[in-house]
């Protein structure tokens, strides 16, 4: 199951429309309740203790649409490893709670007890914190080091996800965050609290960032990512005290200088900008596992929705070595919206059609894997009918199943396979006149015979006028005799 795209749910939906089934936790941090929805397996209602605020209303408004514009590689890591809110809850004007959904089994586990074995339950990233030998005990495989890699990079790949589109977590620890212990994968959860561009303070214990000492200066993508630095080591040595004492640990585990200088630069910066991205850690940490990034947008890119990785205008023209061809009268021009008009088959004086297609074509965002982006209910809001319900607005699950917004090109605005080119200049010779003549009615014009009659008919009238002439000097000359 995909946790944004498969969400049953539209964008919002009355408190009464999401009965309440089996209870998960209840009055835990922020939420009173926390409930599987009935006939909705694998879907939570998450009710707050208080109504949002406006700034949360509106934070909470652009995390449900953000996936809409993301590109195919970014709304697959959503679908796989966080509880992305999908759908607000309204109990009348008040917006008092989020759908999720539920992490997948695999992120659950039945643990070893001295009473014996215990019901399945929720995996925490803590257990990596933990010595080997502890997690045998209870019954958990020993994660080595593959497994502790995994598990940062995953982390690392939200973490530079949440930097490209300017979202803070801000909450990172041991405890917002599962683990599978078979594959190493990670599942992110409370996402429902974070922020767009910054959010209100928040911090665990033993998370403290020396450049946010106090209150007074709210989180952002910077102070998330000293976090995940924090836990990148503490993941990777099982080490809960300093990071930066630990940091010797990670070079000898991994085997590679250039993370632990990355880790060091990140956990010592006395400036924020000297801070590397998390995007930087992701890389290094790729490096050592020998993985690739999938396709999608760079790691490195700071683009906030996910650019595609066709990002401009293309011309269109006659190829290379085609010779030297008259230009088009009607030529394929290109548009903002990424439509082509069609080139014109106009035939110029010599009865020869256009030859070629000149103009540009615009090709940003043409990927048809990229489904298009959600209006906010500030705007224009699609039409409810297309969500396969009744409900209001939107489902999430049926914005990515949607195709680009690029308009194919027609067939009739792609250049012509050949091109014919345009004659040479007349040759005075009768042997190239003749070969240019037998060339032009290949070529579809009129044959050879014909296009010698207009000189043919100079000629006469050449002669013509000489008879004139001729007996206008002889009458003269006789009538002087």
């Amino acid at each position: 199951m995909r946790t944004w795209s498969d969400s049953p749910f539209p964008s919002r939906e009355e408190l009464s429309g999401v009965p309440e089934g089996k209870s998960i936790s209840q009055d835990n941090g922020e939420s009173r309740l926390v409930y599987e929805i009935k006939d909705s397996p694998g879907w939570l209602a998450k009710l707050y203790k208080r109504p949002a605020d406006a700034g949360r209303i509106s934070d909470l408004q652009r995390l449900v649409y953000l996936p809409t514009v993301m590109s195919q590689a970014d709304q697959d890591l959503v679908d796989r490893c966080l509880a992305w809110p999908t759908t607000r809850l309204y109990d009348g004007s008040d917006l008092v709670g989020v759908v999720m959904a539920k992490a997948p089994d695999g992120f659950y586990a039945p643990l070893k007890a001295l009473s014996g074995w215990q019901d399945p339950a929720p995996l925490p990233l803590d257990w990596l914190m933990k010595p080997a030998d502890k997690c045998a005990q209870v019954g958990l495989r020993r994660p080595d080091l593959d497994l502790r890699l995994r598990a940062v990079e995953e982390l690392l790949a939200v973490g530079d996800l949440f930097a490209r589109h300017d979202i803070v977590y801000g909450d990172w620890s041991y405890r917002n965050a599962l683990w599978n212990q078979h594959t190493g994968e990670v599942f992110v959860i409370d996402m429902d609290s974070c922020g767009i561009g910054s959010r209100e303070w928040v911090e665990s214990p033993g998370w403290a960032d020396p450049l946010f000492p106090d209150r007074s200066r709210r989180p952002t993508v910077a102070s998330d990512s000293y976090k995940l630095a924090v836990l990148t080591v503490r993941c990777l040595t099982a080490q809960r005290q300093d990071p930066v004492e630990a940091l010797h640990a990670v070079e000898r585990s991994t085997k590679d200088a250039s993370l632990g200088g990355l880790l060091r630069r990140t956990l010592t910066a006395t400036r924020l900008e000297d801070r590397p991205e998390c995007a930087e850690l992701l890389e290094a940490v790729r490096r050592i596992r020998g993985t690739t990034v999938s396709a999608g947008p760079s790691a490195t890119s700071g683009s906030r929705a996910g650019a595609d990785n066709v990002t401009t205008w293309v011309k269109v023209g006659p190829r290379a070595g085609a010779g030297t061809a008259r230009p088009a009268e009607a030529s394929a021009s290109a548009r903002p919206s990424g439509t082509t008009r069609a080139a014109s088959g106009t035939s110029g004086t010599d009865g020869a059609a256009a030859s070629n297609v000149t103009g540009s074509v615009n090709l940003r965002d043409r990927s048809a894997a990229r489904p298009p982006a959600s209006a906010p209910e500030h705007s224009p809001s699609p039409s409810p009918s297309s969500t396969g319900s009744g409900r209001s607005g939107p489902g999430p699950g049926s914005a990515s199943a949607a195709g680009g917004s690029g308009t194919t090109p027609t067939p009739g605005s792609v250049p012509p396979a050949s091109h014919t080119p345009r004659p040479a200049a007349r040759s005075t010779s009768r042997s190239a006149a003749r070969r240019a003549a037998m060339a032009r009615g290949r070529s579809g014009r009129t044959a050879p015979a014909a296009a010698r009659r207009p000189r043919r008919h100079a000629v006469s009238a050449m002669l013509f006028c000489a008879l004139i002439a001729a007996l206008c000097v002889a009458r003269y000359v006789l009538g002087w005799i």
